[in-house]
């Protein structure tokens, strides 16, 4: 089996490591030399990868430019876009790549803006009769209020995102409840926020600048972090995992949980979207225990290493689908249990090491 090269974008993530050794430790035992990029130094992925680069952001008109003569240069086989803009920068230029011999492991670029954008998303899946959140889209102070109202904000929380973002940025949990307690015993970071008091900051906006945003209902059950492996729209292998500690947007611990039903259900949101590749889609359970789709993310995703440890190691098979190569039939191990830490890496002079490392 020959070797192959293999570029990993956002390489300074703290995922990213689990990442790499995913890649590494693949079950063909393929030697592979792993290139990582990421636009902050220092990062750990100057010192796990083979060859690290620095480069600009994905939303800058020299990105792809820079991202192709390293493809070049490296002679990168497979390209792993690990952010949004990186991901939907890459995809639209993907003829550029492919005259130098790089297949980008990604979705088509209707299929990243249609998913990126949850405007559209949440519109997609009703179209389709899919399971999907109660919502409402909002662009001025006076729509919000209405929506408010409509989802029932006197009576229950609501979710308020941006219909652009990522990671959880500016998500936030409405409530009318009081909020002395979780100010005084929440840590930093925490999502509940007083519907009263957001109201009081969009008052600051007037309806030319004022973000355009989705009110949807809060999913008080379970939370399933679901990633898969799909090409043209078929979801091939998934692995659903239930959050145990965590939040929103991170699982910190967390544990595999097969389920006919949450399958299914991204079986059907897999074809009505036309994904490829590695996706990620995040669901939150009704009072019900329906689960319902809120966030898509198509790409390799901070979970991928956990999939690996359940037996399917999903971005090694993301690269042998962008070789052209048989995906193995795998079986999915249930309640497999992951706890995520930090573990740091220590430098001297060019060398990385660990606390216990020779």
């Amino acid at each position: 089996m020959k070797p192959v090269t293999v570029l990993i974008t956002c390489a300074g993530g703290v995922i990213s490591p689990s990442q790499i050794t995913s890649l590494r430790s693949n079950p063909d035992g393929r030697k592979l030399r792993i290139i990582g990029t990421d636009m902050t130094v220092p990062c750990v992925g100057q010192y796990l990868t083979d060859k690290f680069y620095q480069v600009p952001s994905g939303t800058s008109p020299e990105y792809v430019e820079r991202l192709s003569e390293i493809c070049s240069k490296e002679s990168v086989d497979v390209l792993f876009p690990a952010s949004h803009e990186e991901a939907l920068a890459l995809t639209k230029n993907v003829e550029v790549f492919k005259k130098i011999g790089t297949t980008i492991a990604v979705s088509k670029p209707e299929v990243l803006e249609l998913s990126f954008n949850k405007k559209s998303a949440f519109q997609k899946l009703k179209e389709k009769g899919l399971p999907c959140p109660e919502f409402r889209v909002v662009k001025n102070l006076s729509e919000f209020e209405d929506a408010a109202a409509e989802l029932g904000i006197d009576k229950r929380k609501l979710v308020m995102k941006p219909v652009l973002t990522r990671g959880g940025r500016g998500a936030r949990i409405l409530t009318k409840e009081s909020m002395s307690h979780f100010l005084l015993n929440q840590k930093p970071g925490y999502l509940e926020t007083s519907y009263d008091e957001m109201i009081r900051t969009l008052s600051g906006f007037g309806d030319a600048d004022f973000p355009e945003l989705i009110l949807m209902e809060y999913l008080p059950g379970a939370i399933y972090s679901v990633d898969f492996l799909a090409k043209d729209g078929k979801a091939l292998i998934i692995v659903p995992k239930v959050r145990i500690v965590g939040n929103p947007s991170q699982t910190i611990v967390g544990m595999v949980k097969r389920s006919a039903l949450v399958e299914e259900t991204v079986a059907r949101i897999s074809e009505a979207f036309g994904f490829d590749y590695n996706v990620n889609i995040e669901m939150g359970c009704n009072a019900e225990g329906t689960p319902l789709p809120f966030d898509f993310n198509p790409r390799i995703a901070a979970s991928v290493a956990f999939c690996t440890a359940a037996g399917a190691n999903l971005i090694y098979f993301a690269l042998k689908m962008a070789l052209g190569e048989k995906i193995p039939a795998v079986e999915v191990k249930d309640k497999v249990m992951m706890i995520r830490y930090f573990k740091e890496l220590y430098i001297s002079g060019e060398a990385g090491f660990n606390i216990g490392s020779s």
